[in-house]
């Protein structure tokens, strides 16, 4: 665990929406005390915009000693954060498969009567009409934008330029892009390249809400939508099934670390409730 007198780096986990990033949250916040973990909440929302999307401009706008003062920051962030870091940082994600990630944002935002779209959302009764209407960035290739760092452009209008700046800010800057839809392997990464111990879990934040089946021509508009996305997931899978073939032993840490957070869950999950019954709440 982290506490602060050593020249480790400050870890920047940027939060995309929908990724599983609540549980992930939860283990990362357990490598550091408390005084040395930063919540980042953009306080205001540009018309039009994500929320995230002011979130590195109020953190650089923090004092200084502020800014130096964690040794993890968790939130909802594009890239750009570090250049407000007065000290060295990296990155960490959770990439999800586009698709499913689409989907579960519009049914949170349907879900949840305090989301900043949920009345709006009200005047769009289905899939097709809500991302066709460009009321939410989420449903336009919303993982390239958060890592390309764009923060200005339209529905609509996303380039092939974002998406090579989104490969190559993961190439560059973040220590381990992990993937929603195999977690146990991105923790036994996090672990490997951080030190990291205390990284069980239980999953928090799950919609377990059963769904009607979605039909091919939406599911082929959500796909013509989200294809830098697609493109940026399946380039982030190849680069992670890499790095996992270059850890000696991993499948051997991968079986030991499920064995050990099996033992955990029982536990975990009444540490767990609070956190299950504010969602609820919420809901």
């Amino acid at each position: 665990m982290g506490d602060g007198s050593s020249d480790d780096p400050t870890v920047l986990f940027l939060h995309i929406g929908k990724t599983a990033g609540a549980t992930m949250r939860r283990a990362l916040r357990r490598q550091y005390p408390d005084r040395l973990v930063m919540e980042l909440r953009a306080p205001t929302v540009r018309p039009g915009r994500l929320r995230r999307d002011g979130a590195v401009e109020h953190f650089a706008s923090l004092p200084e000693q502020e800014r130096a003062r964690p040794r993890l920051v968790v939130g909802h962030f594009t890239y750009g954060l570090h250049e407000a870091v007065p000290r060295p940082s990296t990155y960490l994600t959770l990439l999800r498969e586009p698709t499913a990630l689409v989907l579960s944002q519009y049914h949170h935002v349907r879900r949840h009567r305090g989301h900043l779209l949920h009345e709006q959302a009200k005047a769009h009764p289905d899939l097709r009409s809500y991302v066709t209407s460009g009321l939410s960035l989420e449903m336009d290739n919303s993982q390239t934008r958060a890592l390309a760092g764009d923060t200005t452009t339209p529905f609509g209008a996303c380039t092939p330029q974002m998406l090579e700046m989104a490969k190559a800010h993961l190439d560059s800057a973040f220590g381990v892009v992990g993937v929603t839809e195999r977690f146990d392997e991105s923790l036994v990464m996090m672990r490997e390249a951080f030190g990291w111990g205390r990284l069980r879990y239980v999953p928090i934040n799950v919609d377990r809400t059963r769904r009607d089946p979605v039909d091919d021509a939406d599911l082929e508009l959500v796909r013509a939508h989200n294809a830098l996305d697609l493109e940026l997931y399946a380039w982030a899978m190849r680069r992670f099934d890499e790095t996992r073939s270059s850890i000696p032993g991993f499948d051997d840490a991968l079986d030991r670390f499920r064995r050990d957070n099996a033992s955990y869950r029982p536990w975990g999950r009444l540490l767990a409730a609070p956190h299950r019954l504010v969602d609820r709440l919420r809901g």
